[in-house]
């Protein structure tokens, strides 16, 4: 046994050596832009990469397709001591933080060019500039000043998720616009918020030789603790904070791009519906309206989802019984869609799709795996940090993909990247919620995964993904391994 662990060591190690001799470009030098929503108050972010960061260079955030900029005069004498203390806007105690002004048409604080001038001269004030786009037709929300070439800034630009709930499979871009343009309004970059339907099948020929295990695959954590028409703002309290994990239910996440669903299920004996989604012990939505959402979505994209049953937390008891239940009604419900476990995690997309099944029920008990070999996969191993802080979250995440002996298995494994807090901060409330957990490691994990461990990521399961990059991320690394 040692020898064969050292030679299995030999070959994971020349197999990075391997990987990273023919590692795939980034995009080195290249200007990207991403537009996210913080969970907390549900706040536009915006985030950059290889910016110039010019004098004169802007982020300008329209809530229609921006075509053109140009600057325009503000006539001298206009009273706008407003922006003397905006708040939100950067340059306050921090140099690194970019100048956002949350008022339309303008960039940045305005200042004059004499600045000797005394207060109580009668002197003109010297002209300002401000930007308008589409020639003054198409609303600026925010514009903010790059002092960095990356930087992740969150805006004061308030996201309304009825927006989300009005996306189709037609749908690209909807809802808000960020440009980065140059001191004469040229567009170097662009981007929108954007759903991802069919990235798959778009995909399909660099990927459809691939495993599920060889792809980067966008997840949520908790899937199904969502709850419709939430607005945190108003009807948080304790429960919630630390119960809800995601803002657009199944249909809005597997929409914006999610291909892994954490499930877990309880049993409720005494309601006319028997299974429902539950956090720990707190209930959430029926598992009936989660199944109607991932088929639907499935029935009109050809998309292959992940339907990953991690925990029987309420109900199910020692025995098997209720299991047997849940995998009854799992057959009964998702019917010809399941993906016959006969292909194993071998089968590659394109295997997948020439059947025509397009969900895979992983069910993490074994015993249950082997009593129905014709419905349902082995569960897929999440890999948990159980940690409360960022550090020990990236030292976690970090560990599990420098020395993955997992990935010479064809069995796909999710990295969990996300907070847990423990129970004693949970009843005191000393990290704030869950929500607040994720503002603080949401854009960490984007940026990681960006660049060092995207290459051989797996799943990436997040809490309250919109909040992240995960998504973008992960169908451009397909595409840089692939293509």
């Amino acid at each position: 046994m040692p020898i064969m662990s050292t030679l299995l060591r030999v070959f994971f190690l020349l197999a990075l050596a391997l990987g990273s001799a023919a590692k795939p470009e980034i995009d080195a030098g290249k200007l990207k832009l991403w537009l996210t929503i913080s969970a907390r108050k549900r706040f536009l972010g915006v985030s950059w990469k290889n910016a110039p960061a010019r004098e004169g260079d802007n982020v300008i955030i329209t809530v229609q397709d921006a075509l053109s900029f140009e600057q325009r005069t503000l006539p001298t004498g206009t009273p706008i001591a407003s922006f003397d203390n905006v708040e939100g806007s950067g340059s306050a105690g921090s140099e690194d933080q970019a100048d956002y002004v949350p008022f339309h048409g303008y960039i940045s604080r305005p200042t004059t060019e004499n600045t000797s001038t005394p207060i109580n001269s009668f002197a003109t004030p010297a002209p300002r500039q401000y930007w308008v786009a589409n020639g003054g037709t198409n609303p600026i929300v925010a514009a903010i000043k790059p002092t960095l070439s990356a930087q992740w800034f969150t805006t004061g630009v308030p996201f309304d998720y009825a927006l989300s709930s009005n996306v189709t499979i037609h749908t690209t871009c909807y809802g808000f616009w960020a440009n980065y343009i140059d001191a004469r309004g040229n567009i170097m970059a662009k981007t929108c918020l954007r759903v991802y339907p069919h990235w798959m099948n778009e995909q399909r020929l660099l990927v459809g030789n691939k495993r599920l295990r060889d792809l980067f695959i966008p997840g949520t954590h908790d899937s199904g603790s969502y709850r419709p028409n939430f607005d945190p703002l108003l009807r948080e309290n304790l429960v919630t904070k630390y119960s809800l994990t995601q803002d657009d239910d199944i249909r809005g996440q597997l929409m914006h791009g999610v291909r892994y669903l954490d499930i877990r299920v309880g049993y409720y004996r005494a309601s006319h519906e028997k299974f429902f989604i539950y956090h720990g012990i707190t209930k959430q939505r029926p598992l009936q309206e989660v199944i109607n959402q991932v088929r639907d979505f499935v029935h009109e994209t050809n998309e292959i989802v992940i339907f990953g049953l991690k925990e029987f937390p309420v109900g199910f008891g020692k025995g098997l019984g209720v299991h047997r239940l849940l995998v009854s009604y799992l057959r009964e419900q998702f019917g010809e869609l399941i993906v016959h476990p006969s292909l194993s995690w071998r089968a590659t997309l394109r295997d997948i799709w020439t059947r025509k099944q397009n969900v895979i029920i992983a069910y993490d008990k074994h015993a249950i795996v082997q009593e129905f070999p014709h419905t349902v996969f082995g569960g897929v191993e999440q890999r948990w940090g159980n940690v409360q802080t960022w550090p020990r979250l990236e030292r976690h995440l970090r560990d599990i993909n420098t020395f993955d002996v997992s990935r010479f298995s064809s069995r796909p494994v999710v990295d969990m990247a996300e907070l847990t807090p423990e129970t004693w901060d949970v009843i005191l409330d000393k990290p704030g919620g869950l929500r607040k957990m994720a503002d603080n490691v949401n854009w960490r994990i984007s940026q990681l995964y960006r660049e060092e461990l995207g290459e051989h990521a797996n799943i990436v399961a997040a809490d309250f993904i919109r909040g992240t990059t995960l998504v973008e991320t992960a169908i451009e690394w397909n595409n840089r391994k692939f293509s």
